[in-house]
């Protein structure tokens, strides 16, 4: 059985976040999935690597990352700056045309992951995620080349609507062009979203998908848009993917969450 480490929203920056520290959380969830799942296949971090894009917050996180033992698949968020992470991480895996996305096997399956990031230029506080006709072209291209293999799409925005309206308004701007290459596809896709900081699943047009929370802060569940981004302080988590033949099982660990070890041993 293979398996997938998936972290997203982790937000290094040199200072907290709603009183939390980013650095440290992350560093919990990252020593807690090394200590439980140290026979995964690799690691992918799903966006907003650092919460403002600078080199000083991408070489925090390559310090945090120096000796982590598995392979490491970045992506691009709505926080990152794609210019500042390639001068800290140039050995990143980019398409063709210089984006942060690139595909891999998993298992039967194949993990596509996708550089949403709007830009450069970047709007100025504007969250949304945008697919140029590259980047649509390059998916297209490795839906193509996987047409015999089962698909794990791994997109930092949601591709479509949460039914939550504050968190709606910033997800991928064409998402539907997504959406129609994916109901292309002869075989099954399930998509691993971040952005929205919350643990989700449902499907858009027929195509599952899962979200996960952010490692470090989180976002309340907001029906009504009363208010706008509320984060609050509430257990990070992180993403287990097992890939067992065609069966695709996603898990997700609060690890920040007290461990029942042993538990088990006790009811059996």
């Amino acid at each position: 059985m293979a398996k997938l480490l998936i972290f997203t929203d982790i937000h290094i920056k040199g200072d907290t976040i709603i009183g939390l520290d980013p650095v440290t959380r992350f560093k919990e969830a990252l020593t807690h999935a090394l200590a439980h799942h140290s026979d995964a296949q690799g690691i992918v971090l799903m966006g907003d690597l650092t919460h403002s894009g600078t080199v000083g917050e991408y070489n925090l996180l390559k310090d945090i990352l120096v000796n982590v033992p598995l392979p490491i698949t970045f992506m691009m968020g709505n926080h990152d700056r794609r210019e500042a992470f390639l001068q800290v991480f140039p050995k990143a895996r980019l398409d063709s045309s210089g984006f942060v996305q690139s595909s891999f096997d998993v298992g039967e399956w194949c993990a596509i992951t996708l550089d949403t990031l709007d830009g450069p230029p970047y709007p100025d506080k504007h969250h949304s995620g945008m697919l140029c006709a590259d980047r649509l072209a390059w998916l297209s291209d490795q839906l193509e080349q996987a047409k015999e293999q089962p698909v794990v799409l791994c997109t930092h925005h949601p591709l479509g609507e949460l039914g939550l309206p504050m968190l709606d308004r910033i997800k991928l701007e064409n998402g539907s062009d997504v959406i129609d290459l994916i109901r292309k596809h002869p075989m099954p896709v399930h998509v691993l979203a971040g952005h929205v900081h919350r643990t989700i699943s449902g499907q858009w047009q027929g195509v599952p998908y899962t979200s996960f929370k952010s490692t470090c802060h989180q976002n309340t569940l907001n029906l009504a848009q009363q208010h706008d981004f509320m984060f609050v302080d509430q257990p990070g988590a992180y993403g287990v993917i097992l890939s067992d033949g065609p069966n695709i099982i996603v898990h997700s660990e609060d690890y920040a969450l007290s461990q029942q070890d042993g538990l088990s041993d006790t009811l059996s």
